[in-house]
């Protein structure tokens, strides 16, 4: 299925742009780093696997898929799947995430629980309670214009 783009200013949009100019932390480093880091930054995304692009690809496939899963689309559009996200390491070097790769227990399980955005980061949002609806499962609602 074709998706318009426009439509992905929402929600995906902002929790992938959350990563942006963000310390990304891993929550099984020190806890001392963590909360050095913490206090001198702003903004800080917490995840429950190590920050790599391997892991980012992981990540964003798991926020992305929620989003559409829970959108109720107005725009004729049907069977929305996301098939795979790529994170670019470097020019060439990159890790692609597809459906099987993003809940593999062997890689490190992604649970939405597990994902903390710093208070900065949420007050950014256009919605702040963006990332409380999506762990909830409230339904988002696809304009009909964008």
């Amino acid at each position: 299925m074709v998706y318009d783009f426009g439509l992905l200013k929402q929600g995906p949009r902002e929790l992938i742009d959350a990563f942006d100019h963000a310390v990304t932390l891993w929550a099984n480093d020190d806890p001392d780093y963590i909360a050095a880091c913490q206090r001198h930054s702003e903004r800080w995304v917490l995840l429950p696997v190590s920050p790599s692009a391997e892991q980012f690809s992981r990540v964003f496939f798991v926020l992305i898929d929620r989003v559409l899963q829970l959108t109720q689309m107005q725009n004729g559009e049907v069977d929305v799947q996301l098939h795979s996200v790529i994170a670019h390491e470097t020019e060439t070097g990159y890790a692609q995430c597809f459906r099987e790769d993003s809940m593999n227990p062997r890689m490190g399980e992604i649970a939405l629980d597990a994902i903390v955005f710093s208070p900065a980061i949420v007050r950014d949002w256009s919605d702040p309670a963006l990332f409380d609806k999506l762990k909830q499962g409230t339904p988002f609602l696809n304009p009909t214009e964008v």
